[in-house]
């Protein structure tokens, strides 16, 4: 469009047509363009300000480290260890049918033509089964020895830390006296650690059990992977049966079924719950609380077990209350084993 008159100013057309030339040629209706808003900016996260150690402390911080990774690669060191010892020990350990029987050592039980015993000689009387004991006898043995018997895997921390400080309370060195023991532990000394007896090794056999009976720490440390071992090789019941058929009881009876038999001349399948109690409390000491040298301490030894087995829930208080009541007798003081047969009736 041609300027007009008025000393050649730009009619209003010419300058929105200019306008629109140098904004890009806007489309035709087009309004003026808004400014963009201005962009958010994120909110910076406030720096964690750096932590100052003082001198001691960043001392106490390295010597922590350094210990933690000693003592973090020991441990694995020694499990590796513990678990080499462990893997030796299970491959050695026989048939449980080789460890139950103990009369290789010469026991001889007689019978009559009806298969009824008359006479025996020697420390066993035959082979029992640990879920053929009278249950009595069962619970009383566990509750007695080691009450967290189904729930460890042969050695118990709590019981060794608790033996120790009897132990220290009562001036004894730490193993000396109470081991804290499990029955798997006890097992494991019964058989030696799975030394065989040897005549040219040992003068005799007696000498030969106490040398397995020795304390010490070290053997403590061999009892430990052999225990395990055990508990990895036989059930619970199954170590049940050879400390059943195993441990010696006093009066020269050697198994449950032996000092039934030479206590109260009846199966260990057939004793009360006094009567297991009597026999359970000889484990603690065979010599000292044997019907056969005390009737008295033999008796406060069972009340104590019947205690326990109270306490631990084998037994109601109106059994207990019962067992109490009637405390069993012995028999009669039998004869030494091997002065010559001694009869059982």
């Amino acid at each position: 469009m041609a300027a007009g008159k008025s000393g050649g100013r730009p009619l209003v057309a010419d300058r929105r047509y200019a306008a629109q030339a140098r904004s890009g040629g806007a489309s035709k209706g087009s309004g003026p363009k808004k400014p963009a808003p201005p962009r958010a900016r994120k909110p910076s996260r406030p720096r964690k300000p750096r932590r100052q150690h003082g001198l001691v402390v960043g001392l106490i911080v390295a010597i922590w480290r350094v210990l933690w990774g000693i003592a973090w690669r020991g441990t694995a060191i020694g499990a590796l260890i513990l678990g080499g010892f462990i893997f030796y020990y299970y491959a050695q350990l026989p048939a449980i049918t080789d460890l139950v029987d103990g009369r290789a050592r010469g026991s001889v039980t007689m019978q009559d033509r009806n298969g009824e015993v008359f006479a025996w000689r020697g420390e066993t009387f035959g082979v029992i089964a640990s879920d053929t004991v009278a249950p009595y006898l069962h619970d009383a043995v566990v509750a007695t020895e080691d009450k967290r018997f189904y729930w460890h895997f042969g050695i118990s921390p709590r019981g060794i830390a608790s033996a120790i400080r009897i132990n220290l309370s009562e001036g004894r060195g730490p193993l000396e006296g109470n081991g804290g023991s499990t029955i798997t532990q006890q097992v494991a000394k019964l058989l030696c650690l799975g030394v065989n007896y040897d005549a040219t090794q040992w003068k005799s056999e007696s000498e030969y059990e106490k040398d397995c009976r020795q304390g010490g720490i070290w053997r403590k440390l061999k009892e430990v992977p052999f225990a395990m071992a055990m508990e990895a090789k036989y059930t619970k019941e199954e170590i049940l049966t050879i400390y059943f058929n195993r441990a010696y009881l006093g009066a020269g009876a050697r198994g449950f079924e032996a000092a039934a038999q030479r206590y109260f001349g009846k199966s260990a399948k057939d004793v009360t719950a006094a009567e297991a109690a009597m026999l359970a409390g000889l484990l603690k000491a065979p010599s000292t609380f044997a019907p056969t040298a005390s009737m008295d301490r033999a008796r406060s030894r069972a009340e104590v077990v019947i205690g326990l087995m109270e306490e631990q829930g084998y037994l109601t208080k109106a059994e207990a209350d019962e067992a109490r009541a009637n405390p069993p007798c012995c028999r009669r003081r039998p004869s030494r084993p091997r002065a010559g047969i001694s009869p059982t009736g």
